[in-house]
């Protein structure tokens, strides 16, 4: 199978324009046909049946619907029936198909399609008193014009729906996903942390009185807290593996069950194949009814299967932007069935077929020479038909817009089934990715975000530990702190998995940092002019600076750390460095996911172990303006 051409993919713009141009195209040709038995008057009234369609068919249109549905359906419906009680059985056939459509447009389902159903019962009804073949047509042509116009409006809504209502399913779908998170970390560490809480404040009353007491509450509480700190380092990770990609469901679904698209493909295939059959039943009868003798008719009939035969090969077997195999050849062979075969059995009305070939050829032929094909083949049909005319002019372009008309129509409905069944596909990969990309950021903020001030937590109760019986007063300062530093962290769950949190800051995070390397016992050396940073900055280096100094308390004995900040017109350079480093584990898990963030602000990052003990991390980010 061959590629087809993305030069042919639609644009909602040009979705749009199918339905008012399929009526307008249809227009002329039922308007002139109408003054066959109702003269000019019913010119006018056939004309003004397409006025209430246009106006749907075009997106302005559409809020004059919303608010006057009933009584606009209500004004189709008169004069669509009116012209009957007017003119009898010389009114033409086929024109209440825009009621019909009309009705599967606006109503909910199934009341429309029991609406529809009426339309056509009424119809049979009509012309019971008719000939075979008018009474046939009295039920192939609603069909054929209602079924036309609701798939080609649809074709439309599908096109925009692609288009506009991805951001409503990322959102969906990165909601349930933080949801799920959001109870793995409440079941990992939120009842730790209340644990720890507890704790926290019967140590800070039991200093005084009970000193043991509140040394033994203190570490339980640190044992508790690096329990969480080492849960929450898997907890995401284990949720991945447990859901692991997004997997295809059935169609119609998204990922995590999310609902997409606005036609069903199961009903774009009906319409598609209805319509088709409706129209070749048409031809039919019409070839039946006007063949000169029994071969002609056979051989007519042969026809008319074959190319609609084609007409669906070429449908069911464009998919996923690929053309069927021997594309060409069916190709040329059903246009050749379609112009040809008036010839060969002199049957001029199997020209109606020729829009099924039309239609091909916007399917399958790339870039603009579908164009030109499916222009020259409605020019072909219309040449065509002033060899049999008695009307000249007229006959021609009333063929050459039919050919054109129902091979948008073949087109439209084609795409429609396509379309429909590459969104559904799409909104699965699309809300599939986002949740993949939803556990990425709660892994990486998880990290990054929760690491130091659960290890601040730990440290902070080692050291009031030591303080207690030494320094009362320094252990309830620091007991107070440590609440604090709890509360914080228990807010960073919160902000992890619903994206609330503010914006961080530099200097906040240098705060808690001292405090972390203080409680254990590191000396802090720093380097920091004061120079304005860009917010986006300030946050990526608060993030470098909570994750490295995270590693300096996970990953080394350090006696010292330096924090240094720089900048110029040009750069904002920051640069941690410490002894004490492990040689296996100095780099900690945390830098590629730094890396990622400084790389978003074309910013570079480097990590470098001395092998003796010192460990330099290194950031600069470009100032752009």
């Amino acid at each position: 199978m061959g590629d087809v051409s993305r030069q042919g993919e639609l644009t909602p713009t040009v979705a749009w324009l199918f339905a008012p141009a399929f009526l307008c195209l249809v227009l002329p040709a039922r308007s002139a046909v109408a003054v066959y038995g109702a003269g000019p008057v019913g010119v006018v009234a056939a004309m003004t049946l397409f006025v209430l369609p246009l106006s749907y068919a075009v997106p302005p249109g559409r809020a004059l619907w919303a608010r006057c549905r009933d009584p606009l359906l209500v004004v189709q419906a008169v004069l669509t029936y009116v012209p009957f009680v007017v003119f009898g059985q010389d009114w033409f056939v086929g024109l209440a198909g825009l009621l019909g459509g009309l009705l599967l447009l606006t109503v909910g389902a199934p009341a429309s399609w029991v609406l529809f159903g009426a339309v056509l019962l009424l119809e049979g009804i009509l012309r019971a008193d008719s000939s075979w073949s008018l009474t046939i047509w009295a039920l192939t042509g609603p069909v054929n014009m209602a079924l036309a116009l609701f798939g080609l409006v649809r074709l439309a809504d599908l096109v925009h729906d692609m288009h506009t209502t991805q951001a409503e399913l990322v959102a969906m779908a990165v909601a349930r996903q933080r949801l799920r998170v959001a109870g793995l970390l409440r079941e990992a560490i939120g009842d730790r942390l209340q644990a720890v809480t507890a704790h926290g404040k019967a140590a800070l009353a039991l200093i005084t009185d009970s000193p043991g007491q509140a040394r033994d509450r203190l570490i339980e509480a640190a044992g508790i807290t690096r329990q969480a700190l080492d849960q929450v380092r898997v907890t995401v990770a284990r949720d991945d593996r447990a859901h692991g990609p997004p997997k295809a469901g059935r169609e119609g679904d998204t990922a995590d069950g999310i609902q997409g698209g606005t036609v069903a493909p199961q009903v774009a295939r009906m319409v598609l194949v209805v319509v088709l059959c409706a129209f070749s039943a048409q031809t039919l009868v019409n070839v039946l009814e006007t063949a000169a003798d029994v071969a002609a008719k056979v051989g007519a009939c042969t026809v008319i299967v074959a190319v609609g035969a084609l007409q669906l090969r070429h449908t069911r077997d464009r998919r996923d932007g690929v053309r069927p195999q021997g594309w060409v050849w069916t190709f040329t062979a059903q246009t050749l069935l379609s112009v040809a075969s008036v010839w060969v059995f002199d049957e001029v009305n199997l020209l109606g077929m020729a829009g099924f070939a039309a239609g091909s050829a916007m399917l399958l032929i790339p870039g603009r020479w579908a164009w030109a094909a499916f222009g020259a083949i409605s020019l072909v049909a219309g040449t065509t038909m002033v060899a049999y005319s008695t009307y000249g002019l007229y006959d021609a372009v009333y063929a050459a817009t039919g050919t054109a008309a129902y091979g948008l129509v073949v087109y439209g409905l084609s795409r429609l089934t396509d379309l429909a069944l590459r969104v559904e596909t799409a909104h699965r990969e699309l809300a599939g990715n986002a949740v993949v990309r939803e556990r990425t950021r709660v892994a990486r903020d998880t990290h990054d975000l929760l690491g130091l001030g659960l290890s601040a937590v730990a440290l902070k109760c080692d050291l009031v530990v030591r303080l207690i019986d030494r320094d009362d007063a320094r252990a309830r300062n620091e007991l107070e702190q440590l609440l604090r530093i709890i509360a914080e962290s228990r807010d960073e769950v919160l902000s992890v998995t619903e994206d609330v949190r503010g914006h961080l800051s530099f200097l906040h995070e240098l705060a808690t940092a001292r405090d972390a390397l203080a409680a254990a016992g590191v000396e802090v050396r720093t380097d920091l002019p004061v120079v304005p940073i860009p917010p986006p900055i300030d946050e990526v280096l608060a993030t470098v600076l909570r994750e490295g100094i995270t590693n300096v308390l996970r990953h080394a004995a350090a006696e010292w750390c330096a924090i240094r900040l720089s900048a110029t017109e040009e750069a904002v350079r920051l640069r941690i460095a410490n002894d004490g480093a492990r040689p296996a584990e100095a780099a900690g898990t945390g830098l590629d996911n730094l890396r990622a963030r400084v790389g978003a602000l074309s910013g570079r990052l480097t990590a470098a172990d001395d092998g003796a003990g010192r460990f330099d991390l290194a950031v600069e980010i470009p100032l752009v303006l």
